[in-house]
């Protein structure tokens, strides 16, 4: 079989609509050739391009009218906020539109109806706000993920790059105040005082969740530890600061054997300045919780903190 005739130059990079490619002199039986993904009616992906959250949605943003946008979930990843695997695995796109305009209807699209949007531009696609975003997913995910995701929108990777994250608390604060009456503004008003900055994973919000509502002191997130001179020695994932005892959350990550090498270095030298250091894997927090907090309220109480 003779290989596709090639696409015009404007088309081969990136995701197009089938009008764009009409325009282009490109025929019908070239836009149905095996080296073009279908990922809604009337767009094209070329399969020399990964098929990500980004392609996807640029891919429909080129057949997209005006008065749409991409929201919720689909947002959410494209501004890199943590989500659950359930919505993680879901290739659907939301797509939203104003109440007086036409309900965003086609196959791989969750419609939905969002008035008074604030709206930004992500690889050239329309999206919602972070912050609307965050309140829009009130509807989709749990207490506990909402946590995660504010924790996300307030920290981002601050704490190792200094890049200024999407949001601020007061900013989420404003937008549930402004929610009054609107789906989802229950789990909102419970997630909001619960959203700490510094956290970098839903793994570590999970866990600093966990030990608060066993009735633990609240551990520090992402604390950095620095010696008698000042120079810093680590940056421990949770910290009871003022008695010296850290958790560290070890993910699939650290059983690579450099890191695994790395860990060890630093783990002494975080024990030379006097700390305590309690190691939790996924594991310990889904499967065995309680067991998990004993282990957290012994260290403590070794350390003369709680009873």
């Amino acid at each position: 079989m003779p290989a596709p005739t090639p696409l015009p130059s404007p088309l081969r990079h990136g995701p197009f609509s089938r009008r764009q490619a009409t325009d282009a002199g490109v025929t019908d039986s070239r836009l149905r050739a095996a080296d073009l993904h279908r990922p809604f009616h009337g767009a094209r992906i070329p399969r020399s391009l990964d098929v990500t959250v980004v392609t996807q949605a640029q891919a429909y943003a080129a057949r997209m009218p005006p008065s749409q946008f991409l929201s919720h979930t689909t947002a959410a990843r494209l501004h890199g906020m943590p989500l659950p695997a359930r919505w993680e695995r879901d290739n659907r796109l939301h797509v939203a539109a104003p109440t007086t305009s036409g309900y965003p209807r086609a196959a791989g699209v969750i419609g939905h109806h969002l008035d008074d949007a604030v709206l930004v531009e992500i690889a050239g696609v329309r999206v919602t706000a972070p912050v609307a975003t965050w309140c829009d997913l009130a509807g989709l995910l749990t207490v506990d993920e909402l946590v995660a995701a504010g924790d996300f929108l307030i920290t981002g990777t601050e704490p190792y790059d200094g890049v200024t994250p999407l949001a601020s608390h007061e900013q989420l604060a404003r937008a549930v105040s402004s929610r009054i009456g609107r789906r989802g503004i229950r789990r909102l008003r419970q997630a909001l005082p619960l959203i700490r900055y510094g956290s970098l994973s839903p793994k570590e919000t999970e866990l600093r969740l966990l030990i608060v509502r066993a009735g633990l002191p609240e551990p520090v997130p992402n604390y950095v530890l620095r010696d008698g001179r000042g120079v810093f020695v680590a940056m421990i994932d949770l910290a009871f600061a003022e008695w010296k005892v850290g958790i560290e959350y070890q993910s699939d990550l650290h059983r690579e054997r450099a890191q695994f090498r790395r860990d060890i270095g630093r783990r002494e030298r975080i024990e030379d300045e006097g700390w305590s250091v309690i190691y939790v894997s996924a594991d310990d927090l889904r499967g065995s919780p309680r067991q998990t907090i004993d282990r957290i309220r012994r260290r403590l109480a070794g350390r003369r903190v709680v009873e």
